[in-house]
């Protein structure tokens, strides 16, 4: 969850009071999206493929693997990350269920766009990858593994994810498993790269001090001579199905970690919006929110606790998560319970509702604070095929949400159902 920056604009009407940037489609295409914002002499950079973990077919953790070599490609022998730290730029790649992306920030001149639009052409064509590259990587992603499993939140979230998507391809970690991750080979890297980087399947959002112009001459150097005739992956998820199931996961542990999952609505849904202020005051706005306010402020169960919903494209979660001493488990799973009984029957003052709409509203500020916060921004935008008028139809969402309607988004959307509960430690 984002942190939350408190303003005096909260005093406020929003919309009348805060300019939102404007969104420019680079030269008219819809996939390449430019905020201009020269406060500073910076550019934040995010490259994004349609293919993620759940591409992975029979090679679970290839995606993962295979994009983790591109910075340590060998270019006129040095590893291609030494072009980005040359300059002071930095460079990270993320491979999500959905989504492969590659981030770079940099300071703004013209010098500092042409050559970091060239390395990164460079890097994605993949002309470099080698044997010793992938056995150095085999041994790194490996020690990363066994780190993962014997973290206890990260292996709950591992085991649950596993369990609850069991029927789809979203159910193993992105980065995978030791016994296939010991069997890739370059040949495997290759194969991958040549799936997942394609002009066709590519969105860029771009964010600092950079004309569209200069936008434009940098994504022409990056996307040049990549191949757009890539075949376009479609997930063969379905969407996942439970029996309102418990679920313990034995761990050596003083504490002991809960995580709920209840099937939920994709971004897109018409009631994203009713569900968010839902959620808001459940569990994810920190202190105040019921979750809060009953396992930590009056019973001091858990230093935190909190609620998320996570859109995939076919569907949705709404996600709970807390961790405890081992002695409070039963005491605390008792009252999220409760809450989330509270949260289906929404017996919630319209005072209420109005608060947190309002609150909600002026959160949006903080996803604006900064370059890197308003780069997550604009890419949730162009991943989600949002509109270019996100930001004033985002204030109309909200505003349009009431007690009736937010009670009907939950009678409907939200799949109590199927829920699953889980919790990891000593039984």
């Amino acid at each position: 969850m984002r942190k939350f920056v408190f303003i005096i604009l909260i005093f406020f009407p929003l919309d009348n009071t805060f300019s939102y940037p404007q969104i420019l489609e680079v030269k008219g295409n819809k996939d390449y999206l430019l905020i201009e914002e020269n406060t500073l002499p910076i550019v934040d950079v995010r490259i994004s493929f349609d293919m993620g973990s759940i591409h992975d077919e029979n090679k679970k953790g290839i995606t993962s693997f295979a994009v983790n070599l591109l910075h340590q490609q060998l270019y006129q022998n040095k590893k291609i990350i030494y072009y980005f730290e040359k300059i002071g730029a930095q460079y990270n790649s993320n491979v999500t269920k959905e989504k492969t992306e590659f981030m770079v920030r940099f300071v703004s001149s013209e010098e500092n766009i042409k050559y970091i639009s060239k390395m990164l052409n460079i890097m994605l064509k993949a002309e470099h990858l080698s044997d010793e590259m992938v056995q150095d990587n085999i041994e790194r992603v490996v020690g990363i593994i066994d780190r993962r499993n014997l973290d206890p939140s990260s292996l709950v979230q591992k085991k649950a994810n596993e369990i609850f998507y069991s029927n789809t391809t979203y159910s193993h970690p992105s980065i995978g498993y030791k016994e296939y991750v010991k069997s890739f080979n370059v040949g495997d890297a290759r194969e991958k790269i040549n799936e997942i980087i394609t002009s066709n399947t590519m969105s860029i959002s771009i964010v600092g001090n950079i004309s569209e112009n200069m936008s434009a001459f940098m994504i022409s150097n990056i996307i040049g001579e990549i191949d757009g005739s890539g075949q376009i992956f479609e997930s063969s998820s379905s969407t996942p199905k439970n029996n309102n199931k418990s679920v313990h996961i034995p761990f050596d542990s003083t504490q002991t970690h809960i995580l709920i999952y209840i099937p939920a609505i994709t971004r897109s849904d018409s009631d994203f919006y009713n569900l968010l202020v839902a959620n808001h005051i459940f569990g994810g706005s920190g202190f105040g929110s019921m979750l809060m306010t009953e396992i930590r402020e009056k019973r001091g169960l858990a230093y935190s606790v909190y609620s998320y919903m996570l859109p995939y494209e076919d569907f949705g979660v709404l996600k709970i998560y807390m961790q405890t001493k081992n002695e409070n488990v039963n005491d605390a799973l008792d009252i999220i319970e409760q809450q989330i009984m509270q949260l289906k029957n929404f017996d919630i003052p319209n005072e209420k509702v109005e608060k947190t709409k309002t609150s909600i509203k002026n959160n949006l500020i903080s996803r604006l604070d900064t370059n890197k916060n308003m780069l997550n921004t604009l890419s949730a935008i162009n991943d989600y095929n949002l509109e270019k008028d996100y930001f004033k139809n985002y204030i109309y969402g909200i505003d349009n949400v009431n007690l009736s309607s937010i009670k009907s988004a939950l009678e409907n959307k939200l799949d109590f159902d199927n829920s699953m509960v889980f919790t990891l430690g000593n039984k």
